[in-house]
């Protein structure tokens, strides 16, 4: 078979390898299909509320003149954004080591009442009170019965469900790691895939690991902290500066003036800036998403006419990386068909 195609007198190792490829386009794919119809969301909402805004305000400005001088506005506000965190970046290295010791110690102390919660205790202040309530309420409710009507019987499932339940609640296992569980989410730390005994316990494990690092990191911060240089403040003052003086040109083109910014008239010109990047963001996973497709189509069919030309069977699912994966594997090492005339 002289022409049977690109790819048909290569090895059985290189058509692993354009396999290997074709999956990774799969996962490409599904991953910029995901992003596609977010940004899609994202674009018709910064459409609505640009159409909005226009059709209330009626501004006679060249939308492109427009978009500039919004981008502009956010980059302004986002160098002044870090202008000001560079001013409180020590108080912050200090507050966010604090914040994260108090994260992991809440963590640690969920998971250690999780892993005691199987352990037996004694009863509590709540189990004897709801033991005298159940004694009381049956007491009372038998002698309505007998002084008054039989029927007052039927309170007792009314009474005794819920007071025995109030008893259990505080000794029962389950109860007690269903809100160490919660206290843990509450912690903020990323959640264990698989709560069990060993899961646990590794992971309590890891966390007295960080704490103690994390306490020495924090001693260490705060040992050098006054000798770090700070964040260039200067730099970031000249791009201030520079955004500055690209705002008042583009204004100026536009017959606007700084106050202009300000206000409602501000507010569409970043909602003109939000919707053309949008759009932009939008275009460019699509044209992605585009090309991936036809690199996998061009993989998937030389990988296909590979494995027609060696005679592999196909299977439900030919044209999936996965499937033809496996068709590869069952090939012999050294495939006879490779290089026939």
């Amino acid at each position: 078979m002289t022409d049977a195609g690109p790819g048909s007198d290569e090895s059985l190792a290189g058509q692993r390898l354009r396999a290997a490829s074709l999956a990774s386009c799969e996962d490409r794919i599904r991953a910029l299909r995901e992003q596609e119809c977010d940004l899609e969301v994202e674009h018709i909402a910064a459409e609505a509320a640009l159409h909005s805004a226009t059709n209330r305000l009626q501004p006679d400005i060249d939308p492109t003149l427009a978009s500039r001088i919004g981008r502009s506005l956010e980059r302004r506000r986002e160098l002044e954004d870090g202008r000001g965190e560079s001013s409180e970046v020590n108080s912050h290295r200090s507050s966010g080591s604090s914040r994260r010791l108090d994260q992991l110690r809440a963590g640690h102390a969920a998971l250690q009442v999780w892993l005691d919660a199987s352990q037996p205790r004694e009863p509590g202040s709540v189990t004897h009170a709801a033991k005298a309530a159940l004694l009381i309420a049956i007491g009372a409710t038998v002698w309505a019965a007998i002084a008054m009507h039989p029927a007052f019987l039927l309170l007792l499932v009314v009474v005794v469900g819920p007071v025995s339940f109030a008893m259990g609640r505080g000794q029962d296992a389950d109860w007690r790691r269903v809100g160490a569980r919660r206290r843990f989410a509450a912690s903020g730390l990323s959640d264990i895939a698989t709560w069990n005994e060993d899961t646990v316990r590794a992971r309590l494990l890891e966390l007295e690991s960080l704490l103690a690092a994390t306490n020495r990191d924090s001693r260490v911060e705060d040992a050098v902290a006054p000798h770090r240089d700070p964040v260039d403040a200067e730099t970031l003052a000249v791009q201030v500066a520079e955004e500055d003086a690209q705002i008042a040109f583009n204004l100026e083109a536009a017959g606007l003036t700084m106050d202009d910014t300000e206000g409602e008239l501000g507010n569409w010109l970043r909602l003109v800036a939000r919707a053309d990047r949008s759009r932009e963001s939008l275009e460019r996973v699509k044209k992605e998403y585009t090309q991936q497709r036809a690199e996998a189509l061009e993989l998937r069919d030389q990988l296909l006419r590979y494995l027609h030309s060696q005679g592999a069977r196909p299977t439900e699912h030919q044209d999936t990386a996965a499937a033809i994966a496996e068709r590869l594997d069952r090939l012999p090492e050294s495939p006879a068909g490779s290089g026939e005339a």
